[in-house]
């Protein structure tokens, strides 16, 4: 391991890391970022801490050659997929990966090539076919894509989120936008989704001294009902959120169930959701480990132990109701299996979100001190 402490490299990922999150193609800790710093070293974000909250010490150094690394923060659990790239690509030397909406569920269609275009240009957007994240095998479906498509600066990887590589910072940031509006371009014109992306909130509520705080003050005795439903059955549940963004409410007029088609559902939200058909089947629809709760013709209801967690699951299932629709209207998609869903959340209940609470209380700690 180099000796060098690389400084400046280190906060230049830190500012492209937040410059990405401002403009929304990085969000919480979803994604990563790297940087080749020499032939057999990279720089890359530590697994499960927020870009707000990065410093240089947290960017871990990684060897290509062996993975090996050093100091006190675990490196991304992509990094396998960092490597790869830069073992095939030897004239990138900066990535970045995110989860980015309509890049992500173009990804969900099955199809091994997006042809969409980007201003006045054409634009073709290899997929690389699925592997679980972290695992070799995606490192691996990634090497072979890049192969074989030796000209391209940016893949999607199936079900899962972009790769977008550059010579420098600057032409790995622009192809993250330019997928981005590319992929957009692609679900409107293509599977007809012209809906507005993000969080629509209502009625939302938090637990205060044991007892229910209403967001919203003349919030309806209905809703009122429902929340003190997923509250008495939740235990572990102190926020909800209301999500009633355009992708949910066409959900939850229309489907029965929920299929993840995307890792981060699948993690964050639950092996499947059903939408009930009318709310007398509401209150058994409130499970263990599935963190929302669909209400027909009136979105859903998202919930966390930490307000920051039903944030992510209400931004997570949009997400995820875009990529269901959008396989609804093309036809065909490729769903997660449910081996790989119930993998996928286990670990991410078991191993990932407490890291995020470690980290929480490193900050409380701070905070105090």
């Amino acid at each position: 391991m180099s000796k060098t402490d690389y400084l400046e490299e280190k906060q230049h990922i830190i500012e492209v890391s937040r410059y990405l999150h401002e403009i929304g193609l990085l969000v919480r800790t979803w994604g990563n970022i790297s940087s080749r710093v020499e032939d057999d070293l990279m720089l890359i974000t530590p697994s499960g801490i927020m870009y707000d909250d990065l410093t240089p010490e947290m960017i871990v150094p990684v060897k290509l050659s062996d993975m090996s690394y050093k100091g006190d923060f675990k490196p991304s659990s992509e990094m396998l997929v960092h490597a790869a790239a830069y073992r095939v690509r030897k004239d990138a030397d900066f990535i970045v990966h995110t989860h980015q909406v309509f890049a992500s569920c173009a990804g969900t269609l099955g199809m091994k090539k997006i042809f969409s275009y980007y201003e006045d240009d054409d634009v073709t957007i290899p997929v690389a076919p699925y592997a679980l994240p972290g695992t070799k095998q995606l490192a691996d479906s990634v090497a072979r894509t890049l192969r074989k498509f030796k000209g391209t600066n940016g893949i999607i990887m199936s079900n899962h989120g972009t790769l977008c590589l550059g010579r420098n910072s600057k032409e790995a940031i622009f192809e993250a936008m330019m997928m981005e509006t590319a992929c957009n371009n692609f679900l409107t014109d293509v599977c007809k989704m012209d809906v507005t992306q993000g969080v629509e909130e209502m009625f939302s509520s938090h637990i205060e001294d044991g007892k229910i705080v209403y967001d919203v003050k003349d919030t309806p005795e209905r809703v009122k009902t429902i929340h003190k439903q997923i509250y008495g059955k939740r235990s572990d549940v102190n926020f909800i959120i209301h999500n009633k963004s355009d992708a949910i409410m066409t959900v939850s007029r229309r489907a029965n169930n929920m299929r993840p088609l995307l890792d981060d559902f699948a993690q964050l939200i639950g092996t499947s959701v059903r939408i009930p058909s009318n709310e007398g089947e509401i209150y058994n629809n409130i499970k263990k480990n599935v963190n929302v709760l669909f209400v027909p013709n009136d979105g859903a209801y998202c919930f966390g132990s930490t307000y920051e967690d039903a944030e992510a699951v209400a931004m997570v299932l949009d997400k995820g109701c875009i990529a269901y629709m959008s396989v609804m209207r093309n036809g065909e998609g490729h769903y997660l299996s449910m081996f790989d869903c119930i993998r996928m959340n286990r670990n991410y209940r078991k191993n990932y979100s407490k890291l995020a609470d470690t980290v929480r209380e490193l900050k409380e700690d701070d905070k105090e001190t």
